[in-house]
């Protein structure tokens, strides 16, 4: 089978579980897997041992050195780059010569590129000069920000992975290359905690950065209004710059004893404490800059978990959860969060328990990591 390298930006970012996932999922397929990164953070104690991490170090020499070994190959490379309008040739020969160089050194055979930015497009040099397919995934800004070059991007893989039904549409209308459909998935060793919320206290737990996009100026209005009929308490777990902003919108909304914020929290604290939420609250928006989230993985953390989510009519989140499941309102809406949140504080403490139950079977039935990466794996295969 290919030996895949994972191509990300940064490695690891805890709040990206999708790509540790993946990688694991992946090797349990059966592949060789390494991750080429620019950026070698921190060591990631769940991947798996198998793995190695590899730091892309731009050099000159190596380049150059590796382009006259193939100059054949550099030359058509070169002729691609002129292509792009983003960045310059010369930054593409020089990284995408450093990344083939990688690529040789290690025996791999295929290139799986997580978000479509620039390192999507060193690495489609990386595999024109090294002779390798390369494939790609999106995630969100992306594809709804960033997304300069993205027709030519996509026409210059074997094949590239949309995570949701709207963003495959979108990337479809570029009618440039070949787009697969796969939502992320989720490891089912990792998230198997047995529900045990039959009680009748309300308490919601929100995963996240904390930015525009996630939603929670809108969800802490809407508590404010409900917390006079119902006892609603809120956990707060992430980090991000409208932290002080949102503590302080607590303060002005007087609900700041409802709400605590936990910090950032390992996904390990996550599949230990997520069960002892009567449901994840997911308030997704569109920020101003047009990002948004796609195909949120923490939904299917907190299903797995066997909770119950709320959330709203936003790209995957549509298609993760329904009726059986949850609830989920349109987005930027305090009067529809506070709708789902009645909604939900209505029901009877089984009710609640059959929705988080439903959960955890839907994701073990639709959302399987090990079953994704299966269907990855075979695409890998075939390009």
């Amino acid at each position: 089978m290919k030996h895949i390298g994972i191509v990300v930006p940064s490695f690891h970012i805890p709040s990206e579980t999708f790509v540790v996932t993946e990688i694991n999922a992946l090797v349990r397929a059966g592949h060789k897997v390494s991750v080429i990164t620019f950026a070698n953070l921190n060591s990631c104690t769940n991947l798996d041992s198998s793995v190695n991490v590899i730091t892309i170090e731009k050099s000159l020499l190596y380049a150059a050195k590796f382009a006259m070994k193939k100059p054949l190959a550099a030359f058509k490379a070169a002729l691609t780059a002129t292509r792009f309008t983003s960045i310059s040739v010369t930054s593409l020969l020089g990284y995408g010569l450093n990344i083939a160089d990688i690529i040789k050194q290690h025996g791999i055979s295929h290139i799986h590129c997580h978000f479509m930015h620039a390192p999507l497009a060193y690495s489609i040099i990386a595999s024109k000069i090294a002779g390798i397919s390369i494939s790609s995934i999106g995630h969100g800004h992306d594809v709804y920000v960033n997304d300069t070059d993205l027709r030519l991007k996509l026409s210059l893989c074997n094949f590239s992975v949309a995570v949701c039904k709207d963003m495959a549409e979108k990337l479809g209308k570029y009618k440039a290359g070949k787009v697969e459909l796969l939502h992320c998935g989720v490891d089912l060793s990792l998230f198997n905690a047995t529900p045990n919320r039959l009680n009748e206290s309300m308490k919601l737990l929100f995963i996240g950065r904390l930015v525009e996009k996630k939603g929670l100026q809108f969800l802490l209005p809407a508590i404010k209004k409900l917390n006079k009929k119902y006892s609603i308490f809120l956990d707060v777990v992430g980090e991000g710059p409208l932290m002080n902003d949102l503590k302080f919108l607590c303060e002005k909304l007087g609900i700041e004893k409802e709400v605590r914020f936990l910090g950032k929290q390992t996904p390990l604290w996550l599949s230990k404490n997520t069960s002892n939420y009567s449901a994840l609250v997911a308030p997704f928006c569109i920020s101003s800059n047009g990002d948004r989230d796609t195909g949120p993985v923490v939904l299917k953390e907190a299903m797995a978990s066997g909770i119950p989510v709320l959330t709203t009519q936003l790209m995957g989140a549509k298609e993760i959860v329904n009726d059986s499941v949850g609830f989920k309102c349109e987005p930027s809406s305090i009067s529809g969060l506070e709708k789902i949140l009645t909604e939900f504080c209505e029901l009877n403490p089984y009710e609640r328990y059959a929705k988080g139950i439903n959960a955890k079977r839907l994701v073990a039935n639709k959302f399987n990591a090990s079953s994704q990466a299966k269907k990855l794996s075979s695409w890998v295969q075939n390009s």
